[in-house]
């Protein structure tokens, strides 16, 4: 091959290669962030494998949620519902991701999910106050966001997708990646807690990006509304301490 063949020939491949890599920085990190809504045609979800103490949990909350218009305990006093509740609903998810965190927040009565990515580990957990949404920690494995979650409590809504419930000995583990040129993306969550599940339990939610002009609107809660006192139980009662 003569030498003027040869540059013409390494040209045409460095020009296949820049084409083929047009618009993507090396190594640059997906960004998640925008507002994802969840498609109802996406929520199959294989029954999870349940404990005794799991399947007397869950029937002990399931009445609450699933008699009619009836809401439960959180949702009647404006409490926070947490996770999994939000990652479920068919209310929209609003993602901001920076370098140093993903935050979630839903259009439904729950307060934001903080995703660290800073490196940063767990805290102790004898000396973390659970919560409903947990402590999340996220790391990149290609394009993948790992995020592992625990310190909940079984506070909210603590209903598991298939079955059990979350509480303070619930592990989740969930895998982030955008699918379709990142129209959509796709959630795969994977729930261990020895009390609760036999085995990991583990689906899929798939979110579809909504429209740039989408934005979030407020949920309102108003716990002293006459109206939606009747739709739930009272609270339990102080007892003073005379």
């Amino acid at each position: 091959m003569s030498i003027r063949n040869k540059v013409m020939s390494r040209s045409l491949a460095l020009g296949l290669i820049a084409l083929g890599t047009a618009g993507i920085a090396v190594g640059a990190t997906p960004d998640l962030s925008g507002f994802w809504e969840l498609k109802h045609d996406s929520k199959k979800v294989t029954p999870a494998e349940v404990t005794a103490e799991g399947k007397r949990l869950a029937e002990a909350n399931r009445p609450k949620v699933e008699d009619g218009m009836i809401m439960t305990y959180a949702s009647r006093w404006c409490h926070p519902l947490g996770t999994p509740f939000i990652m479920g609903d068919s209310a929209p998810l609003d993602l901001i991701q920076s370098k140093k965190e993903l935050a979630i927040t839903a259009e439904v009565q729950s307060s934001a999910r903080h995703i660290y990515l800073d490196g940063r580990p767990h805290p102790d957990m004898d000396a973390f106050d659970p919560t409903t949404n947990g402590h999340s920690i996220g790391h990149w494995e290609g394009n993948v966001l790992v995020v592992d979650t625990v310190g909940f409590n079984d506070r909210g809504n603590p209903m598991v997708p298939g079955g059990g419930v979350r509480g303070e000995s619930s592990h989740l583990v969930e895998r982030y990646e955008l699918v379709d040129g990142g129209e959509r993306l796709k959630v795969t969550f994977t729930w261990t807690d020895p009390k609760i599940f036999v085995k990991p339990h583990t689906y899929s939610f798939t979110y579809y990006k909504a429209s740039p002009e989408a934005y979030a609107l407020e949920y309102f809660c108003d716990s002293s509304d006459p109206e939606r006192a009747k739709t739930a139980e009272e609270p339990p009662q102080i007892q003073s301490k005379e």
